[in-house]
């Protein structure tokens, strides 16, 4: 019997081992294997079952590491095409899928030998540093931790010399995983137990206990009994009873405490697309659906309304929400409506225990409900029947390092390979969406009005070009926002502020010499963190104290310019120093639970005003908001993108609809130095329709997608004239290789190659070359041959397949 083992290295093709005759019985598709590779020992993923070797030179597996497959078949094969859209590894697909932490993984330690007759004045004092190091642990050390001990620069020559002139050796160690079952301790009633043991009145009590529940879990035996241990061990010193083990499952700590969930009478528009989602989850054919519906109009209790149908029937369902954010109000709904289910979360904030032990759970079919961010989408759910992406239009859906996926167009590809129905939702659907309807791939359902009746909020456009303060300077709060912000909070409503920028200022700024404080390692200002009294990149984690001069002419007038969600608290609380305000952004929720507590604090009114960013746009349904700032609508209008004009409708569609969930009307004050741009005009009537059409037309002149396919080659390199000069050979091949044989227009057009917005990242400087075409079998061919010739020493190469960010 032979196995085909994918590893987690850059490797096309999976490896070919034999399986010992005492492993035959359990190597199965789906579980992972201990397998020799090289001098290593490393785990892979058993993907396929041979009866013979299709090699020579095959060998062993040293052991099967799962008693049950993590992944079916089916799942393979969703997996494998998705590896191949995206042109990664399979192996490195599915160690990025599967629960982290749970590998063997092969640790080289570094062990001194016995030197004691070998002189060591000639060795040079970096390395004799080693030495006294490994000397100090004779078990040895890894190359992190040596490295970690003596910081002052790389030390793997240093390695090298001492092994070559053996005084250093090298083991290749088994590293545990960090993630195992987890286990507990178990008492119960011996077979045949004595009849005759003489039992204190504590011990009858246990044994009293253990009759009527035939178990007992030792946490169990304490909360009833407090200390228990010399008891149980003197019964089992008489054999009455015995131990034994079991596996417990780990739980989410996921708050369940928001405000009960409302009943709500279906109104005729959710009536009707929950009846045409039923009628095809009936037929259990491939159906994708775009559910587009505004703002407040009810979408998600017509996810519901179909999840209730397929969980009725027997069926598996899977719910995407584009941020983790998202989870805790919605689980709380999901919880009060589907009492008695079990469900599983998958997500970052998620401990990696839970997540391996929900993903067993949901393979085995013990979990029929998911729900998740984007990585959820590769949960093994058997029967899967109906796929759920709400906000479908999020580039949060859109993995921007490693295996670059996007799960929205993964659900799609998911549902059909398991014949079952994605449904797409969202108050602003991807332009990408709005064309698959009017080509007919896409059936399209819609839900025009908010639930109740209720009115869309009444939106005002502040023109940011004549506010000013008494000095002269741009104003971070217009009048409007601050009268409509003291109406708000006389009147005991809540408010929100939008604003797409983290930090206190945006850049340091010497007006004496010019300089622009900026990162090191990259080309991007440096960001002003207040609290922190440091100046931060948000690109590579850099950060130093703010000076207090320049540090290249030694200026002491720097100025700052520029606001982040930071500096807006800042002058918030100085405006209104009686309200309650937090702020949620990536430095706010950094830590385990910080979303929901946030949120939970906004829900029960112990926050009168929550500030930022982009996270608190999506989703959110908050009955006692009355008043949505955008502070500046101009931050994503500005980037270097063809989609710039669709993220800022979309963006300021779904801020404005977290205000009038309740009775009351809704305010928004979009504030913006492009007042008349179309997309804010188009967003101020609420005009989705006519943002499209005029955003098609755009496109279509262009060959932009959705008229397009494109894949973006993301070029890097540490020597910025090498990889200049390797970049512009590429480019080459790419125009060569893009040729039309019959003379004609190129099949794919190619863009570039060009310096990318931020040229450098990381001390890696950054290059870009656009590939895109209608032919989408063309466009790949031609990105695979690149990325095969054009992989230096020098030159690194990412492929971002249908890329959500040119930056």
């Amino acid at each position: 019997m032979y196995v085909k083992i994918a590893i987690n290295i850059p490797a096309d093709s999976p490896f070919t081992y034999s399986v010992p005759d005492p492993l035959r019985g359990c190597a199965d598709v789906g579980k992972r294997a201990l397998v020799p590779f090289g001098s290593r020992r490393l785990t892979g993923y058993i993907v396929g079952v041979l009866d013979g070797p299709d090699v020579d030179n095959v060998r062993d597996i040293l052991e099967i590491l799962d008693t049950d497959p993590l992944f079916s078949s089916d799942d393979l094969a969703f997996y494998s095409w998705a590896a191949s859209y995206y042109h990664y590894p399979l192996g490195k697909a599915l160690h990025e899928i599967l629960p982290g932490g749970i590998n063997l993984t092969s640790d080289r330690r570094y062990v001194a030998l016995d030197v004691s007759a070998t002189p060591l004045n000639s060795l040079p004092e970096r390395q004799k540093n080693i030495l006294e190091r490994l000397k100090a642990l004779p078990k040895g050390m890894s190359l992190s931790r040596l490295q970690s001990l003596l910081a002052n620069g790389p030390i793997r020559k240093d390695l090298s010399a001492l092994v070559s002139a053996n005084l250093v050796t090298t083991l290749e160690c088994l590293k545990s995983p960090d993630v195992r079952k987890k286990t507990e301790q178990l008492v119960s009633l011996a077979v045949g137990r004595p009849s005759n043991a003489r039992l204190s009145e504590r011990q009858k009590e246990i044994v009293a206990y253990l009759e009527r529940k035939g178990a007992a879990g030792v946490d169990e035996l304490r909360a009833c009994f407090g200390s228990h241990s010399p008891v149980v061990r003197q019964l089992l010193k008489k054999g009455v009873v015995a131990l034994s083990h079991r596996e417990v499952y780990r739980s989410s700590t996921e708050p369940r405490e928001m405000r009960p969930d409302r009943q709500i009478q279906l109104n005729d528009d959710q009536v009707a697309a929950v009846n045409a989602l039923k009628a095809g989850l009936t037929r259990k054919k491939f159906l994708s659906c775009l559910l587009h519906g505004v703002t407040g109009s009810g979408k998600t209790e017509v996810y519901f309304s179909a999840m209730d149908h397929v969980l009725a029937t027997g069926g598996g369902a899977l719910y995407l929400v584009p941020e983790i954010g998202l989870t805790p109000q919605l689980l709380h709904r999901v919880q009060q409506r589907f009492q008695g289910e079990e469900i599983a979360v998958l997500h970052s904030d998620i401990g990696r225990g839970v997540r391996y032990d929900n993903w067993r759970r949901i393979q085995k079919g013990e979990i029929r409900l998911v729900i998740g961010a984007r990585s959820a989408v590769f949960a093994p759910v058997p029967d899967l029947r109906l796929i759920i992406v709400d906000e479908e239009h999020d580039s949060s859906y859109k993995q921007d390092v490693r295996m670059r996926y996007s799960a929205r167009d993964l659900a799609v590809v998911r549902a059909k390979m398991s014949s079952a129905v994605v449904v797409l939702g969202s108050a602003t659907p991807d332009i990408r969406s709005v064309y698959s309807v009017r080509r007919g791939k896409y059936t399209s359902l819609s839900l025009p009005r908010r639930v109740e009746n209720r009115p869309l909020p009444e939106v005002e456009v502040v023109d940011m070009k004549v506010q000013r303060d008494g000095n002269g300077q741009f104003q971070v709060l217009s009048d409007a926002l601050q009268s409509a912000l003291h109406r708000t909070f006389s009147e005991r409503r809540q408010a929100i502020l939008f604003l797409n920028r983290r930090g206190f200022h945006t850049f340091l700024f010497c007006p004496e010499c010019g300089n622009a404080l900026s990162c090191p390692n990259c080309s991007v200002s440096l960001t002003l963190h207040a609290k922190a009294n440091q100046l931060r990149c948000h690109y590579c984690d850099y950060s130093v104290s703010t000076p207090s001069f320049c540090p290249t002419c030694h200026g002491r007038d720097i100025q700052f310019f520029g606001a982040g969600t930071e500096r807006l608290e800042d002058e918030i609380k100085m405006t209104f120093p009686q309200i309650r305000t937090s702020r949620m952004d990536r430095d706010t929720t950094t830590a385990r639970g910080a979303h929901a507590r946030i949120l939970r604090d906004f829900d029960r009114h112990e926050i009168d005003l929550l500030i930022g960013t982009q996270m608190i746009t999506k989703g959110h349904d908050f009955s006692n908001v009355t008043l949505v700032g955008v502070i500046s609508a101009d931050t994503s209008l500005n980037l270097p993108d063809f989609r710039a004009a669709e993220r800022t409708f979309q963006l300021l569609a779904q801020v404005s609809g977290r205000g009038g969930r309740g009775p009351e009307k809704a305010q928004v004050i979009i504030q913006t130095f492009n007042p008349d741009h179309y997309a804010i005009l188009r967003a101020k009537d609420h005009d989705y329709s006519g943002f499209i059409e005029e955003e098609l037309r755009i496109r279509k002149s262009l060959n932009y997608p959705p008229f397009s396919r494109m894949i973006n080659l993301q070029l890097s390199s540490l020597n910025q004239d090498r990889g200049r000069q390797e970049v512009d050979e590429l480019g080459r091949r790419a125009r060569t290789w893009s040729r039309n044989p019959s003379g004609g227009a190129p099949v794919v057009e190619v863009i570039g190659p060009a310096e990318a917005p931020i040229a450098r990242i990381k001390n890696r400087h950054r290059w870009q070359i656009l590939l895109k075409s209608d032919n989408i079998h063309a466009l790949h061919s031609l990105a695979r041959h690149l990325i095969l010739s054009g992989q230096t020493k020098t030159l690194d190469i990412k492929l971002d397949v249908d890329p959500m960010s040119f930056m």
